[in-house]
């Protein structure tokens, strides 16, 4: 069976994070969340278990860590989650020697829905479609990495469309983990 796993970076962002929850919870679907650190601590209601959802690390600042010391990444990530998405994608060896020593996987995506600078459902819905193939991790926002109280309600209308649309097609959305991720992740050039 084709597999899709959602994903959502940026968040939480109230009150879409929970509306963004409920649509999931209604359709059953579980997904993965990388919030930004910060946001988080100031958000004592991003309560994510259960339901399937699962929980990884995106940084406490959203800040790229490309050249960051060891102490910098520390700061920024601090050794802890199951998995790690550096903020824009980006990363380098020491990165990956920082997530090795703390036994942190590092998630990328195979779809990005470019919600962040697409402003319709239907356009954010087009983008994928163009993407899905047999399936993959498909990264969307609940957040903006610059204001949190940034409008995701074209992600959110997305969500449910693209929840839908590929449930039909025999799609079966599963966790992040259980999607095959890379033992090395490619390296991305920006």
């Amino acid at each position: 069976m084709k597999k899709l796993s959602l994903t959502f970076d940026d968040g939480p962002n109230y009150p879409l994070t929970d509306i963004l929850l409920n649509v999931l919870r209604r359709h059953n679907v579980p997904a993965t969340f990388f919030p930004i650190g910060q946001r988080e601590a100031k958000s004592s209601s991003f309560i994510i278990n259960g339901y399937g959802f699962e929980f990884g690390n995106h940084t406490w600042s959203h800040r790229v860590l490309l050249g960051a010391s060891y102490e910098e990444m520390e700061r920024e990530i601090n050794g802890c989650g199951r998995y790690f998405r550096p903020p824009e994608g980006r990363y380098d060896a020491r990165m990956l020697e920082y997530l090795k020593l703390h036994n942190i996987q590092l998630v990328l995506w195979d779809i990005d829905s470019f919600d962040w600078a697409i402003k319709t459902a239907a356009e954010i819905c087009g983008v994928i479609d163009e993407q899905v193939g047999d399936g993959g991790i498909i990264l969307f926002h609940d957040g903006d990495s610059n204001n949190p109280e940034g409008d995701r309600w074209a992600t959110i209308e997305a969500t449910e469309r693209v929840i839908t649309k590929y449930k039909d097609a025999g799609y079966e959305f599963v966790p992040l983990s259980e999607m095959e991720l890379p033992g090395v992740p490619r390296m991305v050039s920006l």
